[in-house]
């Protein structure tokens, strides 16, 4: 009785964001449902045994990998459901599990493709027995909540011992810790990564977060790097290095948005459907023509008949990647950015990690520089140090409404932003913070 009240109670809580305009009911929901019922998870995946379960968990890339992964099984002809606002917290999966079920526990779905936070990731795995486990990358993020990538690292495959035998793993193998880790494991398992002719960088960035060898503690040796501490790296003390890495480069696939961080994103998703569903990768190529970026994530909207490109960016790995993706689009061209910098629970609390942030990869592309958010100072004084001139705006709708209005409508805007104020900018330029 505890477990179809809880189910009730969510769902009550779904229809009261909903009439009352309170959101999407994306965590509260999952939340009273813990409250009353903390096995309702175990009990709804327990009575599905034929939806299989798919988590993607990593610091960056998860909802682009989330979303790809949904649009592919949707184009396929399966029944997909994903927690698709974002909401990648326990509370989260939990709230999606009550949207999607019948006040039974029944699951009308072949797949249930999950994202979830880094840290919450190991809660998750007690909870659930996955059928396929997708590792994107560790960066650092919200240093504040979560700490260095080794603790977060080592939480990972603590709790990734305990899969069943059947579980299937799809591991980033370009990054060090990810690839010697993995390889310890005695489920079938792909490493995915991108071509050598893919990795530009020659010296080791700034951005780095882990460049020592996982087996002996040798500083690693980089032929090449793609960004960050990923990259085609050896170790010259005991022989550890980069092999058997699936890039797909020969297979002349689409790849639906800019950035070589969402061409591992992309690989990760066709290294699912190669090894996993065992299809044609032509096929999925199609598939993918039809992909809408997930919101902020180098989402596109038009605002007063101006062009704006939104790309969430929290954390220096992914700000700097979001800064290349922003060369590609422009390639020669000039742009207004608006960079928005909060830090609330959501963002991290601690914002020092601006000062990793590498400004200078677009400073041929930028026209003017606007700077908004609850730490619109922090960004200020950064931008000291880059020479540049800005505008600042304690308000962000003044910011968004002025940086439109000094943009021609024939120039595009970029709009980079970290998480809680992603929301705050679709809210102001769409009516909605979610899709």
């Amino acid at each position: 009785m505890r477990f179809y009240f809880s189910l009730l109670v969510g769902k009550l809580f779904v229809f009261l964001s909903s009439r009352l305009g309170l959101g999407n009911g994306s965590t509260w929901p999952g939340h009273v449902s813990l409250k009353i019922d903390g096995d309702m998870i175990e009990k709804i995946f327990a009575r599905n045994p034929a939806t299989k379960v798919i988590i993607v968990a990593g610091t960056n890339g998860k909802t682009t990998t989330t979303s790809l992964l949904g649009h592919l099984l949707g184009k396929l002809g399966y029944r997909v459901f994903s927690n698709r606002e974002g909401a990648n917290l326990v509370n989260g999966v939990s709230s999606t599990l009550v949207k999607n079920s019948d006040m039974s526990g029944n699951l009308k779905a072949d797949f249930a493709v999950l994202e979830v936070d880094e840290f919450s990731f190991p809660s998750l795995i007690k909870k659930v027995k996955p059928d396929v486990v997708i590792l994107l990358n560790l960066f650092r993020d919200q240093l504040d909540r979560y700490g260095e990538v080794n603790t977060i690292g080592s939480r990972w495959f603590f709790a990734l011992k305990n899969l069943p035998k059947e579980s299937f793993l799809i591991i980033n193998g370009d990054d060090p810790y990810l690839f010697f880790n993995g390889n310890e494991f005695k489920q079938k398992k792909v490493f995915f990564g991108v071509n050598k002719k893919l990795m530009e960088l020659k010296d080791i960035p700034h951005d780095v977060d882990f460049i020592y060898c996982p087996s002996c503690q040798t500083l690693l040796d980089y032929e090449s790097l793609s960004y960050a501490h990923l990259g085609n790296y050896y170790c010259v003390h005991c022989g550890f290095h980069r092999t058997g890495i699936q890039d797909f480069y020969e297979e002349k696939i689409y790849y639906p948005l800019e950035g070589l961080y969402s061409v591992y994103n992309t690989n990760a998703v066709l290294s699912f459907a190669r090894f996993y569903l065992k299809i044609d990768l032509k096929r999925a190529s199609h598939i993918f023509r039809s992909f809408k970026p997930a919101f902020g994530r180098q989402e596109e909207i038009v605002f007063r008949s101006r062009k704006i490109f939104l790309l969430l960016s929290k954390n220096p790995a992914g700000f700097n990647q979001s800064l290349r993706a922003v060369n590609q689009i422009l390639e020669n061209r000039q742009a207004n950015f608006l960079f928005v910098l909060n830090d609330r629970i959501p963002d991290g609390q601690d914002v020092s990690w601006i000062w990793d942030v590498d400004f200078a990869i677009v400073k041929n592309n930028i026209k003017s520089v606007y700077l908004a958010g609850d730490r619109v100072y922090d960004l200020a004084v950064r931008f000291k140090y880059e020479n540049k001139k800005v505008l600042t705006y304690e308000n962000l709708k003044l910011a968004v409404n002025d940086v439109v209005n000094k943009t021609e409508k024939e120039d595009r805007l970029f709009i980079i932003p970290t998480y809680s104020a992603m929301l705050e900018v679709r809210k102001i330029l769409l009516g909605k913070k979610f899709l």
